[in-house]
């Protein structure tokens, strides 16, 4: 399982970062002999997030629609972890614009975040 947490104002930049991140860490895995099957679950903890810039949301959908092509990830479950009502709202709209929106899930505990990996593998049999 992945966890990602991000903290202050939100920006594309970040989210740029937070990509090419996970791309080298997915290339490091394969090299290591791990597959992208081998990829459980992933948790992205926006918490400590202050503030989303305006443009984070179109990079959000840009890369996630680049990612998507690349490479299958519909069989990895993305627990989105917040606490305060902006968040919530912010997220849900980029769930909206991003594909496979049915793998992932707005969540409010780390512990909310467990039991939905676990809850999707074992409705998809994974």
């Amino acid at each position: 399982i992945t966890y990602v947490v991000y903290r202050g104002v939100l920006t594309d930049q970040q989210t740029l970062r937070v990509y090419a991140w996970m791309g080298e860490l997915l290339k490091a895995a394969i090299a290591a002999g791990l597959g992208l099957n081998d990829l459980y679950g992933s948790v992205y903890d926006f918490r400590e997030v202050t503030n989303f810039k305006q443009y984070n949301l179109s990079t959000v959908m840009r890369e996630s629609q680049k990612v998507n092509t690349k490479m299958d990830l519909s069989h990895v479950p993305v627990a989105l972890l917040v606490q305060s009502p902006l968040q919530e709202e912010l997220l849900r709209i980029a769930l909206k614009l991003t594909p496979q929106d049915y793998r992932k899930k707005v969540v409010h505990s780390e512990q909310e975040a467990l039991d939905f990996i676990e809850q999707w593998h074992h409705e998809h049999g994974d």
